[in-house]
């Protein structure tokens, strides 16, 4: 007498051309669902002037605060490409770290800390998927690197 799991007949393939047919069915699946993605992440842009809220493309997505265009070091192509300086948010609390009052999630109740500007490439930022507020006071501190046309003035 067979042994069965759950009382249900275990499922196996018959053929090798039935174990192929599954698998392109899944891949199918896959690229479409890998296409619906791209389209939605392709609809979100950056905002086209300074200080933004943008999500970091490093571990879990981490919130930051983009102030300025310069140059960074990608250490994958290891020379100098386009990038942004950015201050990461969080919420540890840290001598050097300047916290941000009133905290832009309106969901969150803990206060957020910004620590120091660094430079990293833009391929490595993506447009935050939640609308955050600005403080007054850091719109008006990093106004100043939006640029005008009349750089050479």
């Amino acid at each position: 007498m067979s042994k069965k799991k759950n009382n249900r007949n275990p499922r196996k393939c018959v053929s090798e051309a039935q174990k192929r047919a599954i698998r392109r069915s899944y891949a199918k699946r896959a690229e479409k669902e890998r296409e619906q993605v791209s389209d939605r992440l392709d609809k979100r842009e950056f905002p086209d002037k300074f200080p933004f809220w943008s999500r970091l493309k490093i571990g879990k997505r981490r919130t930051t605060l983009v102030i300025d265009e310069d140059m960074a070091m990608d250490k994958q192509k290891k020379a100098l490409v386009a990038g942004y300086v950015h201050r990461e948010a969080t919420h540890t609390k840290n001598d050097d770290y300047e916290e941000i009052s009133p905290n832009p999630d309106k969901d969150d109740p803990e206060p957020m800390y910004l620590k120091r500007p660094r430079k990293l490439p833009k391929r490595l930022f993506e447009p935050h998927n939640k609308a955050l507020d600005l403080p007054e006071f850091l719109r008006e501190r990093y106004d100043k690197n939006n640029r005008t046309g009349d750089d050479d003035k």
